[in-house]
């Protein structure tokens, strides 16, 4: 006689099984019990309660999900989660419709930083398990000094913790529970913010750098800073970034990267106006290049007919700069002329505002001079100078004297 088949507990239930405890019944639902590979599904087991039809209408939804998870096209796309920080950072980083391709290369370069930081530190550590208190230690061990006796790295573990939260609330945003608890607690605990940057070049830093910059023939240098500090213009909006090519074809493209948002002679019209939109909110910048003589002293050493295409071009590629070069480049020229290593190139914005405005000008003419939406922005890139504290002396001594 034939051997008799087990008639299943449930029927019109795929991916159910049946485990028996001391108590009688237990039943799950198992993806593995579907498929041999779910590739990478969650949850891959699923108790089930009610009744025999709910556990089964259960069990159809569960494997039509995991069903679905498996098409051609969604496996293109999808991005496996293990639930761990190291799975949720890669799932913020590749999921297609992450915001992490939204923002511009500069900045996905310094998220870059403090992803790969947790990534390094705590990336094994399952979301699941971790409270507040595990944040809260993992970022007193960030802000340790490098060296004994060094200063405290405040603006290494706080941005740490704001990329955390960032990575957090998209794996929220996927529906992993474990993320959006974790994503709560984050939202509930605050960090020491770093101190708002004090340094900026001087006109006779930015002089001194475009000087030596010509004298070794680095011509792009010397217009890039003066682009900087003469229009306080931001570094990304004169050199400009590589991105991904999108493969729409045209622009400059290398080794898969188009370049993009940098400064063009087309930006500047007969007349000598500077029209561009910065990449920053879209604001335009509107400057009269003419009305710097510093400015147009170096553009005239460009002959009528290279003025065609990108302003700024390394000498030795031809190609508008990547950011690690510019920045190693512009950093051997000022350490040749005594900026100090803690004066950055960025910080020649800051110095063309603070001059401005040492220099008397309002704060709305800055406002508008820096191309912000916003005073108070403005505001904070002025920097204190000893200029702005005499001026607030002679000042008040003047009030005195009305008083005698």
């Amino acid at each position: 006689m034939g051997r008799l088949t087990r008639k299943p507990r449930l029927q019109d239930a795929p991916g159910h099984k049946v485990r028996k405890t001391k108590n009688g019944e237990t039943i799950y639902w198992v993806a593995k019990q579907v498929v041999r590979d779910p590739q990478g599904f969650t949850p891959l087991t699923v108790r089930l309660h009610g009744d025999d039809d709910a556990m089964a209408q259960r069990c159809r939804v569960l494997t039509a999900e995991l069903r679905a998870w498996l098409s051609p096209s969604v496996a293109n796309h999808r991005v496996a989660f293990d639930g761990t920080m190291k799975g949720v950072i890669a799932l913020y980083r590749r999921h297609p419709e992450s915001p992490y391709h939204d923002v511009k290369a500069n900045t996905r370069r310094m998220y870059d930083e403090s992803l790969d930081l947790l990534e390094k530190t705590v990336g094994a550590r399952v979301i699941g398990r971790l409270t507040g208190i595990d944040i809260k230690r993992w970022h007193g061990n960030l802000k340790k000094p490098a060296k004994a006796g060094g200063p405290e790295r405040v603006r290494r573990a706080y941005k740490a913790m704001q990329l955390l939260r960032i990575a957090m609330t998209f794996g929220a945003v996927c529906g992993h529970e474990e993320c959006e608890r974790l994503s709560s607690i984050l939202g509930k605990m605050r960090f020491e913010q770093p101190k708002r940057r004090e340094k900026f070049v001087s006109y006779q830093q930015s002089t001194a750098i475009i000087e030596e910059a010509l004298s070794r023939g680095l011509h792009s240098v010397a217009l890039g800073q003066a682009l900087q500090f003469e229009l306080t213009l931001r570094q990304s909006e004169v050199i400009g970034s590589w991105e991904e090519d999108d493969g729409a074809g045209g622009g400059i493209v290398h080794l898969g990267r188009k370049w993009g948002d940098g400064l063009t002679w087309g930006h500047i019209d007969a007349s000598g106006i500077l029209n561009k939109e910065t990449t920053k909110r879209g604001v335009k910048a509107l400057h009269n290049v003419l009305a710097s003589p510093v400015l147009m002293r170096l553009i005239d050493m460009v002959p009528q007919e290279k003025r065609i295409g990108p302003m700024i071009i390394c000498e030795t590629t031809g190609r508008p700069y990547r950011y690690r070069h510019w920045a190693g480049t512009w950093r051997k020229i000022a350490n040749a002329v005594g900026v100090p290593a803690d004066v950055w190139n960025r910080d020649s914005r800051a110095g063309g505002i603070t001059e401005g405005f040492d220099a008397g000008a309002d704060l709305e003419t800055m406002r508008q001079h820096a191309s912000h939406t916003d005073a108070a922005m403005t505001s904070h890139y002025n920097r204190l100078t000893v200029l702005k504290t005499e001026k607030v002396a002679k000042l008040r001594q003047a009030h005195r004297k009305k008083d005698e």
